[in-house]
């Protein structure tokens, strides 16, 4: 299936309130990490496609319209390629807070020490749903915190300006009639005035709150249970 609208911003930019708001405005099923830690068979086309810039698109987002956060964002420049008509929404978020939130949540889960790491490996000898979930925690490992911010993601002046960057280089890559610059905090009408829908009755949905998100990634962490945003 073509996407339709992508989403070009990176963890806690308000992506998955942009996921519930685009399935809630009628463009299908939306693609997020949530589905990779879900789905890890999906794993081997998200490396195929860093490695080599391209994989089967249609087998990876069969009964999708959109997808947003990571893995995907990174991709925007084989996603202009693929889907030139499609619009793009670089979802933003004052850096100053976008940093203190990545760092106590999608950061400090992830395993990153030598006793974190070996917990992890003691819970996949017994347990195949843990050794499937390790298969996204090294896709994240190898391409956000040692890809994007090369194992320094704790240096909060590099981390926060290749944040920046890496927004810059999106808004002069994709062409500014497809772009949309959106913080979720502005609610319905810019983004459907982008996407030329009608703006819903009911209040924008603001999900995946730092607290909810500690706690179901913790609970997934924990007993191996699937990934549920809220």
């Amino acid at each position: 299936m073509s996407l339709k609208v992508i989403g070009v911003g990176g963890p806690r930019t308000g992506t998955a309130s942009l996921k519930m708001a685009l399935e809630q405005l009628g463009f299908g099923k939306c693609y997020h990490m949530e589905w990779v830690f879900n789905h890890t068979e999906d794993v081997a086309y998200w490396k195929e496609l860093y490695e080599t810039g391209t994989t089967d698109f249609e087998r990876l987002f069969d009964g999708f319209q959109s997808t947003v956060d990571f893995p995907g964002y990174l991709n925007y420049q084989a996603f202009l390629k693929q889907y030139p008509e499609a619009k793009f929404i670089l979802s933003e978020r004052d850096p100053e807070a976008w940093y203190e939130s990545a760092l106590n949540t999608v950061f400090s889960v992830t395993p990153q020490t030598f006793g974190q790491k070996l917990g992890m490996m003691k819970k996949m000898l017994f347990s195949k749903k843990f050794r499937d979930m390790s298969k996204a925690f090294l896709l994240v490992e190898k391409y956000l915190w040692k890809g994007l911010y090369e194992g320094r993601f704790k240096d909060k002046a590099f981390a926060l300006n290749r944040y920046q960057g890496t927004n810059e280089d999106i808004i002069k890559t994709i062409p500014a009639s497809q772009l949309l610059r959106f913080n979720p905090a502005d609610g319905w009408e810019p983004l459907c005035e982008f996407l030329g829908v009608a703006v819903p009755n009911e209040p924008f949905p603001y999900k995946n709150k730092r607290k909810d998100f500690k706690e179901q990634l913790n609970k997934m962490l924990n007993t191996g249970e699937a990934l549920v945003l809220k």
